[in-house]
């Protein structure tokens, strides 16, 4: 009792710096290390969300979510502070408030909802263009990082092979040891093909209009409003490549899918270069991304370091099996970059 009514103190004080009149506090989420109050105020209801993260970093973001706010992406608006701050914090913890926004669902197996979030994406990148977070922020960024991170995650992978070698009765490792050497030999070939690519003039380029990612590009974050996508918050950014995302939002995709769909990849991507067109070389560097094992990976990394506590082995082994049919079904399409890439521009061009 003593902890709830010590937390209701808390949120009540920090609403106080806020220039609403409060009617009602009521905790709607607490989960991932993150809590969501629904402030119902004489503006309307709102959301003050309280997240595990110096107020310096969650500064780096907030004033992002305004940056975007300002350049006219369609974002939730977020407050300031009778003070005119964007956060507030203390320590480890930190708190925003936003407007609450509700519509319809977005799921990765609806094909329409799906070009119109890739179409999102290229806008997202847009209006990332200039930011220029404050002195007291504190950034993130992966950009000029890719061969570090390439080369940690491959040296991780020949650790997992390591443990998985000296459990042979477990047939998470035995699957996972079948596909390990083509995994570790593809990773290999992309950080190399990095050193071929235009990956440092392409980040050069990011450095100077000083664009940023989404970081974790998932649908939780999206609701359609009116038929278009909108985004209800700025969960975490970094500065970084945009194919960064178109990465990450391929990979949840296909894997939904279970397979690697080449012609729903082109599809996605006409969408995206419609906004925010990219040169062949700038294709070839997101081939690159794509061609390195990120998700067989992922999945040995949450296993081998029990990351998933209420996983059952079936849902591991399910799940490596998933991730096994999407990272070899990507053969089809990773030395078609010139044929694709007239694809791409052309699927644009006739829709």
């Amino acid at each position: 009792m003593y902890q709830k009514e010590h937390e209701e103190q808390i949120v009540s004080e920090i609403l106080s710096y806020y220039p609403f009149h409060i009617d009602n506090v009521a905790l709607k989420s607490n989960k991932s290390g993150r809590k969501i109050w629904e402030v119902e105020t004489d503006h309307g209801p709102k959301l003050l969300k309280e997240a595990q993260m110096k107020p310096e970093r969650m500064l780096f973001i907030t004033q992002a979510h305004a940056h975007l706010q300002e350049k006219g992406l369609p974002i939730a608006p977020i407050h300031q502070t009778k003070n005119g701050g964007s956060c507030l914090g203390t320590d480890q913890v930190s708190y925003s408030l936003y407007d609450k926004v509700t519509g319809k669902e977005m799921i990765y197996y609806d094909a329409e909802q799906m070009k119109k979030v890739m179409s999102f994406a290229g806008h997202f990148h847009h209006a990332s263009k200039g930011y220029v977070c404050t002195d007291e922020s504190k950034k993130r960024s992966r950009l000029g990082k890719w061969h570090k991170l390439y080369r940690w995650k491959l040296q991780e992978l020949e650790g997992n092979m390591q443990i998985a070698a000296s459990y042979p009765d477990d047939v998470f490792s035995q699957t996972f040891l079948k596909h390990a050497d083509k995994m570790l030999a593809r990773g290999k070939e992309a950080l190399q093909a990095l050193d071929d690519s235009e990956y440092e003039t392409w980040t050069k380029e990011t450095l100077e209009h000083g664009g940023f990612c989404f970081q974790d590009f998932t649908l939780a974050r999206l609701t359609e409003i009116e038929g278009e996508p909108f985004l209800k918050e700025l969960h975490s950014i970094t500065y970084d490549l945009p194919s960064r995302d178109l990465r990450i939002l391929l990979n949840k995709v296909m894997v939904k899918l279970s397979v690697w769909d080449t012609d729903f990849m082109v599809a996605l991507l006409a969408s995206y270069d419609a906004v925010y067109p990219l040169t062949e070389k700038q294709y070839e560097v997101l081939w690159i991304d794509l061609a390195f094992p990120h998700l067989f990976c992922a999945i040995g990394h949450k296993y081998y370091l029990k990351q998933k506590k209420t996983w059952s082995d079936e849902k591991y082994n399910w799940a490596l099996q998933n991730m096994i049919s999407v990272e070899e079904s990507k053969d089809s399409f990773l030395d078609k970059l010139p044929e694709l890439y007239k694809k791409i521009k052309a699927y644009r061009e006739a829709n």
